[in-house]
C-alpha cells in the first residue's frame, strides 16, 4: 500500500508540474517548438509502416508508438530493452545486465505473445515463441515502431503486439562517415562499437561491429555479446532499390547461479522496392533466420542438464500497394519453411518438426472527409498451430487539425509452444483512443483497451490447463514542448486482469506502470535525460520497491566541419531500489558507466 500511494503522489506531482509550467511560461513558446507535439498530418510527413500499410499516423487506428534515433541516442542504450524500458504500455520482466535475456510484455500480455522483427524479419524462436531483444544492439537502430494490441491481421502470430526494429540506412551525402565509441562501467561492463557508412554512385553501405561484456551487474548475471551487421542499398537505374542486410550475433550469458546459455543467431534479408505504373508499388523480399541455442543447468536436484534448440526459417514476402485519390490497398503473401529441433532437457531424446507456413493478407485504408476507415484480414496456414483467420477493423476521425479519435478491434493469435498439439492462444482486442496537440504547448494521448484472451496455457497444481483471461484498462501519455531547452514526459498504464474459473486476478500481472522523463538539451550540445520507471506487479514472490531512476548525460564537442567528440555517462537505478517479478531474477542495483563517442 505505501508503494501504491507513493506512485499516486508522483503522478499528481508530475501533472501539477506540467500545469504550472503551462500557466507561467506560455508566452515564451515559439511556433517551432510546437512541431514536436503536433500529430503527423499530410502527404509529406513520415509514414508509419508497422501495420504493413504505410500511412500517416493520423490515419492509423492501431495504438502505435514510434521511437526515433534522437530519442534512442539520449538514453545511452546498449541493446533494445534499454530503449523499450522507457515506452508507455510496455513492461519488462527482467531488467538485468545489458545483453542478457529480457521478457517483453505489452499491456500485460505474456512474453510469447509479442512479435519482434528486424526489418520485417521475425526473430521469435520456433519452440516457445520467445524473442531475444537483448541481442539487438541499439547502435544499428534508426527507429522502432510498436503496435500495442493484436496485429495478426498484418503479421500472423502477434497476439499481444509487434516491435518492428528498423535499422539505419547508409549515409547518402558522403563517401565515408564513421563513428567509434566505447564505454566502461561497474563490474567490468564494457561496450565497444565501430560504424562506417557512405554512398558511392548508386551503392550505399552501412557496417557495424560491436562487443558488449560484463562480469554481471547481478550475481551470476554475466554477459558476453558480439554483433556484426551490414547493409548494402543499391538504387536501380530507372526506379526502385535493392537492399541487402545481415545481422550475426554470438552471445554467452548467465541467468543466475544455476542457468547459463550460449547462442549463435543469423538474420538476413534481401528486399526489392519497385514502383510500377498505375499507382502501384511492388515490395518483395527473401529472408532467413537461424538460431542455435544451448542452455546449461547445474546445481539443482535433476541437474546437470543440457538443452539445445536449433531453429531454421527461410522464405519470402511479396506485396502490392495501390494508392488512389482516397484509398490505399495493400495485398500480400508471406511464405516460410520452418524447421526446429529440440534435444535434451528434462525429457531425454530429440524432437524435430518442420512445416511450410503461408499467410495471405489484405489491408485497406479508405478516407472520406475527416474519416479514415481501415478494414484488414489475414488467413494463415501455420503448420504447427492449424489454420487461422485474423480480421481487424479500425476507424479514425480528425476532430481538428491536431486532434484525433481512434477506434480499433481485431482478432489475433500466437503460437506459444511446440511441445503441445494445440498451443495456439487467441485474443479479441478492442481499443478506443484520443490524441491531441490542441492544448497549447502540450501533446497528450489516451487509450482505453480490452484484451479478451482464451486458450491460455496455465500451470495449476502441477497440471497444464487452458483458461480465459480478461485484461482491460487504459494508457495516458503527456509530453510538453521544450521550455528553456527542457521538456517533460509522463506515461501511465493501468491494467485490471481477471481469469480462471473464479475470475480472480491472475498472479504475475502488472497493475500500475508509470514512466517519467525529463530531458534537457541546449545549443551548446549539452544534454541530460532523467527517466523514472515503476511497475506494480501482482506477485507473491517479487517486489515493487519504488521508482527506478536513471540519469544520462552527454556533451558534444565539434572539432571541425567533419568531426566531433561526445563525452557521455549514465547512472542507473540512482537510489538502488528493488523492483522485480521473481526473487530468482532480481533487477540490478545502482551502477554507473562513462564513455566517449568519436564521429568523423
Amino acid at each position: 500500500m505505501p508503494a501504491a500511494l507513493s506512485v499516486l503522489a508522483t503522478v499528481k506531482l508530475v501533472l501539477l508540474t506540467v500545469a504550472l509550467s503551462l500557466l507561467t511560461v506560455a508566452p515564451a513558446w515559439s511556433d517551432d517548438d510546437l512541431s514536436s507535439v503536433q500529430l503527423f498530418n499530410g502527404g509529406e510527413t513520415e509514414l508509419v509502416s508497422a501495420s504493413r500499410s504505410p500511412r500517416p499516423a493520423s490515419q492509423t487506428a492501431e495504438n502505435i508508438t514510434v521511437i526515433t534515433a534522437e530519442e534512442i541516442a539520449a538514453l545511452n542504450a546498449h541493446t533494445l530493452p534499454d530503449i523499450l524500458y522507457a515506452v508507455t504500455g510496455i513492461q519488462l520482466e527482467i531488467n538485468g545486465t545489458p545483453g542478457t535475456n529480457t521478457n517483453i510484455e505489452i499491456q500485460g500480455s505474456d512474453f510469447d505473445h509479442v512479435l519482434v522483427l528486424i526489418d520485417n524479419v521475425p526473430i521469435n524462436s520456433l519452440a516457445d515463441n520467445f524473442p531475444d531483444p537483448g541481442s539487438i544492439p541499439a547502435q544499428i537502430i534508426e527507429r522502432i515502431e510498436i503496435v500495442k494490441g493484436a496485429a495478426s491481421s498484418s503479421w500472423g502470430s502477434a497476439l499481444g503486439g509487434v516491435v518492428n526494429v528498423i535499422t539505419k540506412m547508409p549515409q547518402q551525402d558522403r563517401v565515408i562517415d564513421g563513428t567509434v565509441s566505447g564505454s566502461f562501467g561497474t563490474r567490468e561492463t564494457v561496450d565497444g562499437r565501430v560504424e562506417a557508412s557512405g554512398t558511392v554512385d548508386r551503392l550505399g553501405y552501412y557496417l557495424y561491429g560491436g562487443k558488449l561484456r560484463s562480469d554481471g551487474l547481478s550475481p551470476n548475471n554475466r554477459s558476453d555479446l558480439k554483433n556484426l551487421y551490414g547493409k548494402l542499398h543499391y538504387e536501380l537505374p530507372v526506379r526502385g532499390a535493392l537492399t541487402l542486410s545481415t545481422l550475426y550475433t554470438t552471445k554467452e550469458s548467465g541467468l543466475n547461479a544455476n542457468i547459463s546459455d550460449q547462442k549463435h543467431e543469423l538474420v538476413s534479408s534481401l528486399a526489392l522496392q519497385l514502383p510500377l505504373e498505375n499507382r502501384l508499388t511492388l515490395d518483395a523480399s527473401l529472408r532467413t533466420h537461424q538460431n542455435d541455442m544451448d542452455m546449461f543447468i547445474v546445481g539443482l536436484p535433476f541437474s546437470p542438464l543440457t538443452a539445445s534448440e536449433k531453429d531454421r526459417s527461410s522464405g519470402g514476402s511479396m506485396k502490392l500497394s495501390w494508392l488512389g485519390e482516397s484509398q490505399l490497398v495493400v495485398a500480400g503473401v508471406d511464405y516460410d519453411h520452418v524447421k526446429v529441433g529440440l534435444r535434451g532437457g528434462l525429457f531425454p531424446g530429440e524432437i524435430s518438426e518442420a512445416a511450410n507456413r503461408i499467410g495471405l493478407y489484405v489491408n485497406d485504408t479508405i478516407t472520406a472527409g475527416n474519416f479514415a476507415i481501415t478494414p484488414s484480414a489475414r488467413f494463415d496456414w501455420t503448420g504447427f498451430g492449424g489454420n487461422r483467420f485474423s480480421p481487424s477493423f479500425g476507424i479514425t476521425y480528425a476532430l481538428s487539425e491536431n486532434s484525433l479519435l481512434r477506434g480499433y478491434t481485431a482478432r489475433g493469435y500466437s503460437l506459444t509452444s511446440l511441445n503441445r498439439a494445440d498451443s495456439t492462444e487467441k485474443v479479441w482486442t478492442s481499443q478506443l483512443g484520443f490524441e491531441s496537440g490542441e492544448i497549447p504547448y502540450l501533446w497528450l494521448k489516451a487509450t482505453l483497451f480490452r484484451n479478451d484472451t482464451w486458450d491460455v496455457l496455465s500451470n495449476e497444481s502441477g497440471a497444464i490447463v487452458k483458461e480465459r483471461q480478461l485484461k482491460q484498462g487504459g494508457e495516458l501519455e503527456l509530453r510538453t514542448a521544450p521550455l528553456f531547452n527542457t521538456s517533460l514526459s509522463t506515461g501511465y498504464t493501468y491494467i485490471h486482469a481477471s481469469g480462471g474459473n473464479d475470475g480472480a486476478a491472475p498472479q504475475y500481472m502488472p497493475e500500475h506502470t508509470l514512466k517519467l522523463g525529463l530531458r534537457y538539451r541546449d545549443p551548446s550540445q549539452l544534454q541530460a535525460q532523467l527517466t523514472g520507471y515503476y511497475i506494480d506487479w501482482n506477485t507473491p514472490t517479487g517486489r515493487s520497491g519504488g521508482i527506478l531512476w536513471d540519469l544520462h548525460l552527454g556533451r558534444t564537442f565539434e572539432l571541425s566541419d567533419s568531426g566531433s567528440v561526445e563525452i557521455f555517462g549514465s547512472l542507473r537505478n540512482i537510489f538502488d531500489n528493488k523492483q522485480y517479478l521473481f526473487a530468482l531474477y532480481k533487477n540490478t542495483g545502482r551502477w554507473a558507466e562513462v564513455g566517449v563517442r568519436c564521429h568523423f
